[in-house]
């Protein structure tokens, strides 16, 4: 089951599950709100999963370890994104962001895999939004953070960000991931890889 949740950035944070065991994916929701969908289903929460170290995807990271003392994974090249609010961009807010347990912090590179009951969740990474950007495919979803929305691709004007990667990291969803693939966005509205084939300007036909 896929849950999906909205801030005030128009954000979208995901919490994924196989029965009782879950996944929560860049939450950037408030804190109530996920630990309300967690209590309601009971879930057992395995880990959080950050597609890119941006503030408005991980502002709930430090209460979520702090109630559940769940593990933090990112891309190996992201994880400072974490500790340094001028990357993780929160130095432009009222509300700095810094992980406060590095202890609760795993990196990895795109050989690792999660499990979520009998399903693998794979990384895929995708620099260009952010230099250790990734996506998460599961089952037949891509959870595809910044890198790639609906007819469009995430800002490169920010630290690490570079235009040419992020376009070749696009092109490579579209043509390494079956049609049917539905993309769960990082901000908007759901789409497919066949739509972004048609619909999508960066992607190359």
């Amino acid at each position: 089951m896929i849950k999906a949740l909205v801030n005030e950035f128009t954000e979208n944070t995901y919490i994924i599950n196989e029965k009782k065991d879950a996944y929560i994916i860049d939450p950037g929701s408030k804190i109530e709100e996920i630990k309300e969908y967690i209590t309601e289903k009971n879930l057992n929460i395995l880990g959080v999963l950050i597609t890119h170290g941006h503030f408005d995807h991980i502002v709930a990271v430090n209460d979520l370890v702090q109630e559940y003392d769940v593990n933090v994974y990112i891309h190996e090249l992201e994880r400072d994104f974490l500790f340094d609010p001028n990357l993780n961009l929160s130095s432009m807010t009222y509300n700095k962001f810094i992980m406060a347990k590095k202890k609760n912090v795993i990196t990895f590179n795109k050989n690792q895999t999660f499990q979520l009951g009998h399903e693998t969740i794979s990384i895929i990474e995708t620099p260009g939004h952010t230099r250790g950007g990734v996506c998460y495919q599961y089952k037949r979803v891509l959870f595809s953070g910044d890198t790639l929305f609906k007819n469009s691709i995430g800002r490169t004007d920010l630290p690490t960000s570079n235009r040419a990667d992020l376009e070749r990291s696009v092109n490579m969803l579209a043509t390494t991931l079956k049609d049917n693939t539905i993309v769960y966005p990082g901000h908007g509205h759901f789409t497919t890889i066949l739509n972004e084939k048609y619909e999508n300007p960066f992607i190359k036909r």
